[in-house]
């Protein structure tokens, strides 16, 4: 089951088609989801609905919310060609990037998809979009050797970051990591990274940020999945010049009642019109190299209880994308 995407509508075996809303009121209302098959003209495979509901975490304030969606049932896969067909939508990702120092083919039918080159990418000075100039008086050979080769850098990494993003959309709309981590080994140099080690959602806010934290000056790219809660524009004659666009924080209990845990995730850009086209509630994917900050202390009333304090201790993750590729809204 954990290899399908989620789907928003099915049809149940009279034909009838039926959304994940209209699913979601009736078993509000105390009704039961009827048989559904997927609605894909060539595949009609076996599919269940999905309430929304809400799961408790460990050491989490707050339940998570799952939304209601609806997905494969145990033993059943979608057709060839079905457009809800995971593993097919990953071959045809696959086949678009045919670069074997980013996507290296293995053994089984597997693939290797190498971080290391996204990683270099990232961080090579000069990558801004543009070649350097030349003056145009005289050919200088030297000059127009580093032209083509940053040119040629340029389209190297744009076919990663596209490559990469569709990767993660494609995960994002699937239940788990199963599929992509049956068919594609991530590695950094030497290392192999797991799945649940690139690719975080947001209850897992908090253990990214360990992991960035814990890389230092040396991060390699990870993957946020996230929701928007607030754009903000730097004010008048402030001396930063970044606009930040702010995810939903997560916050963890500690041992101590009085003692409280938030991880805070940013993006901070000078194109504000960019940044602030993503509306609150939109649900983004951030990739990239991340920078964690030292965790602050601040000291406040309780909510609750006036005549308590509550210390809360503030964690942040700091992603300035040099391409624009590096957010997706999905």
């Amino acid at each position: 089951m954990g290899k399908g995407i989620k789907m928003r509508s099915a049809r149940d075996r009279h034909r009838h088609p039926h959304s994940v809303e209209e699913l979601q009121q009736l078993t509000d209302g105390g009704g039961t989801a009827p048989d559904l098959f997927c609605d894909d003209a060539g595949c009609g495979c076996d599919v269940r609905f999905v309430p929304r509901h809400q799961q408790n975490r460990p050491n989490r304030i707050e339940p998570v919310d799952v939304p209601a969606y609806i997905g494969l049932t145990g033993g059943s896969e979608h057709a060839p060609g079905c457009r809800y067909d995971a593993s097919g939508r990953l071959k045809t990702i696959i086949a678009a990037q045919s670069d074997p120092e980013f996507l290296k083919a293995l053994e089984e039918g597997k693939r290797e998809l190498r971080l290391l080159a996204l990683h270099n990418g990232l961080r090579r000075h000069g990558l801004s979009g543009n070649a350097p100039a030349t003056d145009g008086s005289s050919p200088n050979t030297g000059t127009l050797r580093t032209a083509t080769e940053v040119i040629n850098s340029e389209k190297k990494l744009d076919s990663y970051l596209r490559t990469t993003a569709d990767l993660l959309t494609l995960r994002a709309a699937c239940e788990s990591d199963a599929l992509l981590a049956s068919e594609l080994v991530l590695r950094l140099g030497t290392k192999r990274i797991p799945w649940t080690q690139f690719f975080f959602e947001h209850d897992r806010f908090d253990e990214a940020w360990e992991l960035v934290a814990k890389a230092g000056s040396n991060p390699y790219p990870v993957a946020l999945a996230g929701t928007v809660r607030s754009f903000h524009r730097p004010p008048a004659g402030a001396k930063y010049k970044s606009n930040f666009l702010n995810c939903r924080s997560v916050y963890r209990k500690t041992d101590d009642p009085l003692r409280i845990e938030s991880f805070e995730i940013s993006i901070a850009h000078p194109d504000a019109s960019w940044l602030g086209s993503f509306p609150p509630d939109a649900e983004i994917i951030m990739f990239g190299l991340w920078k964690a900050s030292a965790p602050v202390e601040n000291s406040a009333p309780d909510k609750r209880d006036k005549t308590r304090t509550v210390t809360y201790v503030t964690h942040k993750l700091m992603l300035t994308p040099k391409f624009k590729k590096q957010i997706i809204c999905v």
